[in-house]
Formats: structure tokens, C-alpha cells, sequence
């Protein structure tokens, strides 16, 4: 008696512990291979945003670029530096690509549009953002900084913006692997 006592047990059981089991809807799918969401601290100082950035990726050479969805030109930038992406990433150099952009770039396009985008990203609100960008003196999007592996910058193109070109982003990032 006692075994069949136990096994309707655990059959009425069964189901109810696999329910619990169920993920809900409500999670974030998962991103491809290569692609990462950031996020800063719930409260960051405005002059500590990029360094807080920065302190994720000490140690290596980080390529960042400020962008939007909504910006043409960000976006043909972000298709001609792949294969250099692709490079550093086979040969194995100490190369990070971060992405960061405000709340201009709506969620839903923003959650889309990265995940052909390897690299880290970043959404800030639109206060943290615009703080960034005027603490720099960026003007426009694109606009890039190549930071060293120490964290000083290595490069930047704020005075002019743009997409500087395959040649040029090559070049600055192998300078700063060889410091």
C-alpha cells in the first residue's frame, strides 16, 4: 500500500514540478554568438561615464563608436569594418568593438539591429548619452575613439567625424597593440 501511496504521489507531483519548470515569455532572447549587451551602474557620476565604459575592457585595445539606429552612415560604417573585426578576431589580438548609442535608438530597432553587430553595446539613457558626447565634444555620429590598452585614448575623430576609413582605424589600432 505504501508503495502505490508513493507512486500516485509522485505521478500527481510529476506535472506540477515540470510547470514550474516553464521559462516565461518575458526573458530576453538570446543574442548571437559574439554579440553582448552592457549596461552601466544604476547611478554613474556624468564625468565617469566613459571611464566606467572603459574600466570593462582594461587591458585591452577597445574601438568605440558612437552611433544610432537611425543614422545611414552609422550604419554602412559598421558594415565596412566587419571584415576588420573579423581579422583581429581570427588572429587573435587583444581587440574589443563597443558600440554605444542613446535612447534615440529605439529599443525594439536597437535589440534588432545588434545582433549584426559584434561587439559590446551600450543604450544609455538620453541624459547619460548627450552628457557623453558633449563631455567629448562630439558634434555627430559616427564618431570613433580608440582607447589603448592602458585606457588613455590612442585615437579619436571627434574634430572631424565620419567614418575615417578602413585604412585609418587599421592602422591606429595596430599602433596601440604595439604599445
Amino acid at each position: 500500500m505504501n508503495k502505490i501511496f508513493l507512486v500516485l504521489t509522485f505521478a500527481l507531483l510529476l506535472p506540477l514540478s515540470s510547470c514550474a519548470q516553464k521559462k516565461s515569455n518575458t526573458a530576453e532572447p538570446k543574442l548571437p554568438e559574439g554579440v553582448y549587451k552592457m549596461a552601466l551602474p544604476t547611478v554613474v557620476e556624468d564625468n565617469k561615464i566613459l571611464e566606467n565604459i572603459k574600466a570593462n575592457f582594461s587591458g585591452k585595445v577597445a574601438v568605440i563608436d558612437f552611433w544610432a539606429t537611425w543614422c545611414g552612415p552609422c550604419m554602412q560604417a559598421m558594415k565596412k569594418i566587419d571584415p576588420i573585426k573579423e581579422q583581429y578576431k581570427k588572429n587573435k589580438k587583444n581587440v574589443v568593438f563597443v558600440y554605444v548609442t542613446g535612447e534615440t535608438s529605439p529599443k525594439a530597432t536597437w535589440d534588432n539591429a545588434i545582433k549584426n553587430i559584434k561587439g559590446y553595446h551600450y543604450r544609455l539613457t538620453d541624459d547619460q548619452f548627450n552628457t557623453l558626447l558633449k563631455s567629448l565634444g562630439i558634434k555627430g555620429i559616427p564618431t570613433y575613439l580608440i582607447i589603448n590598452t592602458d585606457g588613455s585614448v590612442a585615437y579619436n575623430n571627434i574634430s572631424t567625424g565620419g567614418y575615417p576609413g578602413d585604412e585609418i582605424i587599421q592602422a591606429e589600432i595596430d599602433k596601440a597593440l604595439a604599445k
